[in-house]
C-alpha cells in the first residue's frame, strides 16, 4: 500500500483529540468534523479504504459511503438547524483534491452566505454577521458550542 494518507493516519492512530471530532462511524467509513471549518458543522464524511479517486472505491465502499453521507447530513441538517447544505467532493489534485484520499466536505448553508460562483469560495462571502469559525482545537476535550454541536451530530 502507499503511504498512509492524512485521513489514514487519523482513523487509526487518533492522534490528539481527533476522537472529539468524530460524530460517525461504522466498518467503512467514519465521518468527522473539519478540522478547518468553513461554517459551524462542516463535517468530513471518510471511508476508511484509502483510494484518491471515487472509482477507484471497492463497490462495498462506495456503497457504504453513499449511505454514510445521508445518514450524516441529516444529523448535521438536525444540528445546525438549517435543511440546505453543499456535498463537495474532489477528484485529484487538478479539481482542488489536496488530501489524496476521497473524502466528501458536508457545508451547512444559510441564506445570504451562498455565492452565485463555487470559485469566489465561502471565504468572500464574510461578514460580521458570519464570521469564519475557529480552527479546533488540537488538544484536550471539545467544550462549549463545539461539543453542543458534535454532540448534536453524533446523535
Amino acid at each position: 500500500m502507499a503511504t498512509k494518507s492524512l485521513f489514514s493516519m487519523l482513523i487509526n492512530d487518533r492522534p490528539g483529540n481527533f476522537s472529539e471530532q468524530v460524530v460517525y462511524e461504522d466498518e467503512l467509513v467514519v465521518a468527522f468534523l473539519d478540522k478547518f471549518p468553513a461554517v459551524p458543522g462542516h463535517t468530513l464524511v471518510v471511508p476508511r479504504e484509502q483510494v484518491e479517486k471515487i472509482h477507484e472505491l471497492s463497490p462495498e465502499t462506495a456503497s457504504a459511503l453513499g449511505l454514510a453521507l445521508a445518514k450524516v447530513a441529516a444529523k448535521v441538517v438536525e444540528a445546525t438547524g438549517t435543511n440546505q447544505y453543499n456535498v463537495l467532493v474532489n477528484n485529484g489534485a487538478d479539481s482542488g483534491q489536496e488530501i489524496p484520499h476521497v473524502h466528501f466536505h458536508i457545508i451547512p448553508r444559510t441564506a445570504g452566505d451562498y455565492s452565485q460562483s463555487w470559485a469566489k469560495s465561502i471565504e468572500s462571502t464574510r461578514t460580521a454577521a458570519n464570521p469564519k469559525p475557529a480552527k479546533l482545537p488540537d488538544n484536550g476535550e471539545f467544550d462549549g458550542d463545539l461539543k453542543t454541536l458534535r454532540d448534536k451530530i453524533r446523535g
